[in-house]
Order: C-alpha cells, then structure tokens, then sequence
C-alpha cells in the first residue's frame, strides 16, 4: 500500500510538503507542486479522506439542488459537478427539489446540521427569498441566480445570447418572430426575453403581445408543442420561433410540422443551451450553446475555494456561442392577415 512517505521519496521532498501540496494550505512552488502531483499520479496514491476531514472539521461531501435530473440541461451540468467532485475528494449528493422552496431548505438544513461542507445551487427564483438565510454557508449558484443575493454564481450572459440569436434571425431577414418563454421567475428566462424584446424594438418592429408565449416552468416538450401551435395559427403568424430551451424548440418543430408546415422553409425555430438531442431529429437544430459541463466544473472549483476558505469572485461568467444547423433559414414571404398557404386543415390531413 503507498504511503505519503513513498509520494515524499519520489517527489524529492518533504512529507510536510506533500501535505501541504494535498491540502493546498500553504503557497508551494509550481515545479514542487508538479512533482508532488506526478508522484501521486504515479504511485496511484489516495489519501485517507476521512482522517483529512475529521481533522478539517469537515464532512467531505457536497449537495447538488437540481430542480429536475430528466431535463438533459441539467444532467450535462451534472456530470461537470460529479467528474469535478471526485477529482476534488468530494462526495457529491443530488438532492432532487422539483423547484419547491421548502424541499430546497430541507436539504440546505443539512449544513447546519454539518452533514454537508457546502452546496451547489441549479435553480432558484431571482424573487425567492428562502435561499438568503444561508447565505453565510459555502454556497454556489449555477446557470440561475438570484442576482442580489451576496453568493457566488456561475453562469453565462443570457442577455447578450439572447441578443445573439435575435441577430442571427433578423439577419436572415426576419421580421415576425416569436419567442416562446416559460413560466418561471428564473431570471434566465427575464434576461431572454429582455434581449428578445430589445432586439425588436432596436430593429424598429412593432413588439406583438401576442407573439410571447409561455410554455411550462419545466419547459417540458408537450408545452413547447402547445405554445408553437397557439403562435402558428395565428392570423398573422410568425417566420421565425426564438424558444429559450432546446426541448421546447424540439416540441416547436413538431408542431410546425404536424400543420403541415416545412422548418426551415416555412418557419425557422432555434433553441437554447445544445443538449445532445439537438442532434437527433432533423432538422438539426440551431441553438444557442452553454458550456453546461464547464458550468458544472467551475462551480464545483469555486465551492471547493470557499469550503477551503479561498477569496472567491462573486461573479463568473462563461462564454456562450450560437451552433448554426439546419433549423433557420431565410425569412418565408409573409402573407398578413392570411393563413399559410396549403396548410392542412387538421394533422391527419395529406399536405
């Protein structure tokens, strides 16, 4: 079995350096690190976690509140936390909230009960106010956050990917496009659909009312089905269907489709954050990519930095980027006041 004195030797140094090295309490040579490093690696030494903890004071276990482990979002998220804890020596444990406050306070109480070193935090209202009596615990907010409350928090601009994908559409020269949102006070889904309702007004277009709709607070696919069809048999109905979520813009594509309708030809749809599933029907779909396993890792580094008692930035934002597919395309000729030409009149119809 190898020991730290074994790492010690290889390394060339002290046993109190390795520890040092381990526990990351003291400041140590770059080169010294990366021979303790390689030496550990090499040796396939583990150290002895329970022992380190209890002399930490320290559980060696972290929370994870999602609000939903089936939505592909949040399980690429999720495998950045789990991969990043166990690098880290952590023991991470899903608590699975359904976006209900006293579910979310229950598995916080956890640290005041010192079951728990700190926790990571995938969903919370940006009006919510259960979270702010914890905020003197090692907490970290990912993708959502409530922006006055004093916690770290990593996410992307949703704003700015919002004013993105608003560009891309408008370039292609569309001037009727909806933006199904959903119905939650995530401040994700504020931020996009300020940027929508800003890009509208920027290009000099008259915001219609009536092309905001909301699917579920769960943007589940039936929802963004529903909310697609509602806004494509309007009597003026749009080109182009900005959905803040993949699933939803997955659930707008059948619905074009099942009227009858060609995407991209007839209406453009995009999607937001690029789950895998983007992939899997066509057409592909345009969406808007979040670094979702990078906002799992560097969430689970910063709350590694506060449990270690670190200096944190409050603020980390992460880049976004627009995936073009197949699922856009030049705007359609818009006939006001009058129905798609051809469309069926209900799905069991032959186009």
């Amino acid at each position: 079995m190898t020991t730290i004195a074994d790492v010690a030797a290889r390394a060339g140094v002290s046993i109190a350096t390795v520890s040092r090295v381990l526990n990351d309490t003291a400041r140590i040579a770059p080169d010294t690190r990366d021979r303790v490093i390689e030496a550990v690696d090499a040796l396939d030494y583990h150290p002895n976690l329970p022992a380190r903890n209890l002399r930490r004071n320290q559980t060696g276990a972290i929370l994870i509140l999602t609000p939903n482990m089936t939505n592909p979002f949040y399980a690429s998220i999720l495998t950045g936390i789990g991969d990043t804890a166990t690098r880290l020596g952590f023991a991470a444990f899903i608590c699975n909230t359904g976006d209900d406050p006293q579910r979310s306070t229950a598995a916080l109480d956890r640290l005041r009960q010192h079951q728990a070193d700190g926790a990571i935090v995938l969903s919370t209202d940006e009006d919510g106010a259960w979270l702010a009596p914890y905020a003197d615990f090692p907490i970290v907010q990912c993708a959502e956050y409530q922006s006055a409350a004093p916690l770290t928090h990593v996410s992307i601009d949703n704003y700015a990917a919002s004013r993105d994908i608003m560009a891309y559409l408008l370039g292609l020269g569309h001037t009727h496009i909806a933006h199904i949102s959903a119905a939650n006070a995530y401040g994700s889904t504020s931020a996009r659909l300020a940027g929508y309702r800003d890009a509208i007004a920027g290009a000099g277009l008259d915001g219609r009312p009536e092309y905001v709709q909301r699917a579920s607070a769960d943007y589940s696919f039936a929802s963004g089905k529903r909310a697609a069809q509602a806004l494509l048999e309007l009597p003026v109905p749009p080109t182009a269907l900005y959905c803040i979520s993949d699933t939803l813009a997955l659930g707008a594509v059948v619905a074009a489709q099942e009227l009858g309708l060609r995407v991209p030809d007839d209406v453009s749809v995009t999607g937001f954050d690029n789950v895998t599933e983007t992939e899997m029907i066509r057409p592909y779909l345009t969406t808007l990519a979040q670094p979702c396993y990078d906002l799992g890792r560097v969430s689970t580094e910063a709350l590694d930095d506060l449990i270690g008692h670190r200096p944190v930035p409050l603020e980390h934002i992460l880049e976004h980027r627009l995936v073009i597919r197949e699922s856009c395309g030049p705007a359609a000729h818009h006939l006001d006041g009058h129905r798609w030409p051809s469309r069926p009149t209900n799905k069991g119809d032959i186009a």
